[in-house]
């Protein structure tokens, strides 16, 4: 019974592989084998790579007979990668799996099913731990002797990386789930975790090279200093090594630990397995509700579906985050981006100000909220179609609700622009105004294009809103626009001037824009109609 329940978990993980989310039927074999291949890629060639290049650049702390040292600092890597990989999925597999009730209802023991959960949790983190931890082996073989008690701690190190993983992804998706449970805005607080979570991420990946090269050179005086205030970090370095002391103790440190978390699961599982979420009961006493009219009552719909989904907020808005960061971060680095587009404008007059509103309308398309918006309907469809509603009051809502979620950041964004610049007033008018324009027509765009290229058919919402057509078509040729604009000026349309030239594509885009709005107006309904 257990293996049954580990393959079941295994093949929950990694369903996709094996069956396509748009239509929920089993991938051809070739699919299957490019599927795996392409995660082997992942996994092994991209993130096993950039961990052996680590690796390899701390190759001179071990040639200085600081070997222990090195296996902390990739310790420690390892242990925050496996973490981070496995603790979302941890929260959903043990303490909220949708199967819950449907298993406990059936003649299954409960140890178990607690077993085949944890270890379903301790493979995943396992599979990300791995990816640090034996480049780091291998790496560290390559330059120190070989010998039995390495070997044995070696592994012993790996075996432990994993054990804490596996326990402290339990622990923190405990409190993933609670939380899950408890907050009633619970995708806006996925969303925050998350971007904390790739700030962190990408602040280490720009920093790694710098940190590297401080380990190095600081080595002895970091080493004496961890082993003087920090000793159970020096005793795990150097398990790794070969020390006996490191080996049992972290070894029975870990047995304690597994057994010590079997205790309390197996004791609490059931309480934690029927636990339904938090329901808030509220009275509705004398209030009021106001009426809206019908485009307000819809806008509000498409923003209330945008924050319903994380995946939704992660992948077609996050943006709206990042532009006002980046406006701030602008002012305190103007120097270095003045120098940076100046360079790119090769100094054609009027170019700095066309350089600089390509640049934020570049950053504006990557919002793309409009573009799934239509296909997100699934099947619920229906219940649109049977409204008394014109289609094209709903196509529009659904560009509104991106022009404003990307209208407003570009706002702020510009005018941190002037700020850093310290642009004239019609050079300031112009990248006021222009950006706004181009958001107005990639939210029509966006519309549009979902509209026409709807995909209904979905049993997971990240395809509409990750792989489908209408996005990649709104994200790359937003780009490609962007780039148009600045470089066209830059070798062609620096002959008509600056602000004739973004006149006219203004009135372009201001051209494209009613055109779309035309086609909406007198084909959104026979479209809506037809989609099934």
């Amino acid at each position: 019974m257990l293996s049954i329940l580990v393959k079941k978990q295994l093949a929950e993980i990694f369903r996709s592989f094996f069956y396509n989310p748009k239509n929920n039927k089993a991938r051809s074999l070739i699919s299957k084998i490019i599927m795996i291949a392409l995660f082997a890629f992942l996994m092994i060639g991209i993130l096993g790579g950039m961990f052996l290049a680590m690796a390899m650049g701390l190759r001179p702390i071990i040639r200085s007979g600081y070997g222990w040292f090195y296996f902390m600092v990739m310790g420690l890597v390892g242990l925050f990668l496996g973490i981070f990989g496995s603790v979302f999925n941890t929260f959903s597999t043990l303490y909220l799996a949708k199967d819950n009730d449907l298993l406990l209802s059936m003649p299954i023991p409960i140890k178990d099913l607690i077993a085949s959960r944890l270890i379903s949790v301790y493979l995943m983190g396992l599979m990300y731990s791995a990816v640090v931890c034996l480049p780091a082996i291998i790496v560290y073989f390559t330059v120190s002797s070989i010998s039995f008690l390495k070997i044995v701690g070696g592994l012993s190190w790996f075996l432990v990386i994993s054990i804490f993983v596996f326990t402290l992804s339990c622990l923190l998706g405990y409190v993933v789930a609670w939380g899950s449970s408890k907050l009633k805005h619970k995708n806006i607080v996925t969303v925050f975790i998350s971007i904390i979570f790739l700030a962190i991420y990408y602040v280490f990946y720009f920093k790694a090279v710098d940190m590297m090269n401080v380990l190095v050179k600081n080595t002895v005086l970091y080493g004496r200093t961890v082993k003087n205030a920090a000793y159970l970090l020096y005793l795990f370095g150097k398990m790794a090594e070969g020390s006996v002391v490191g080996i049992v103790g972290y070894l029975t440190l870990s047995v304690l630990i597994v057994y010590l978390l079997w205790y309390i699961l197996s004791r609490s599982f059931f309480k934690i397995a029927t636990t339904s979420q938090t329901t808030i009961h509220s009275s509705i006493n004398n209030k009021t509700f106001q009426q809206h009219d019908l485009f307000k009552a819809l806008l509000l719909k498409e923003f209330a579906r945008f924050t319903s989904s994380a995946n939704y907020m992660l992948n077609c808005g996050l943006n709206i985050l990042i532009m006002p960061i980046a406006g701030i971060a602008l002012i305190i680095k103007s120097q270095e981006v003045i120098a940076v587009i100046q360079a790119l404008s090769q100094n054609v007059e009027g170019g700095l100000v066309v350089m600089i509103c390509a640049g934020i309308c570049l950053l504006a398309s990557m919002n793309d909220m409009a573009a799934p918006a239509m296909s997100l309907e699934g099947k619920s469809i229906w219940i649109v179609q049977s409204l008394p509603i014109e289609a094209s009051l709903l196509v529009k809502a659904k560009a509104g609700m991106q022009y404003i979620l990307t209208a407003i950041p570009v706002c702020f964004f510009s005018i941190c622009v002037i700020i850093a610049f310290r642009l004239s007033f019609i050079s300031s008018m112009f990248i006021l105004i222009f950006p706004q324009l181009y958001c107005l027509f990639t939210a029509l765009f966006a519309s549009w294009i979902g509209m026409i290229r709807a995909n209904l058919q979905w049993t997971n919402e990240l395809y509409p809103i990750k792989q489908s057509l209408s996005v990649t078509i709104c994200l790359f040729g937003g780009w490609g626009v962007s780039a148009i604009i600045g470089f066209f000026y830059i070798y062609i349309g620096y002959h008509l001037g600056m602000k004739i030239y973004l006149l006219l594509i203004a009135a372009l885009l201001l051209g494209l824009s009613y055109i779309i709005m035309h086609y909406i107006d007198h084909h959104a309904s026979e479209k809506l109609m037809n989609m099934h």
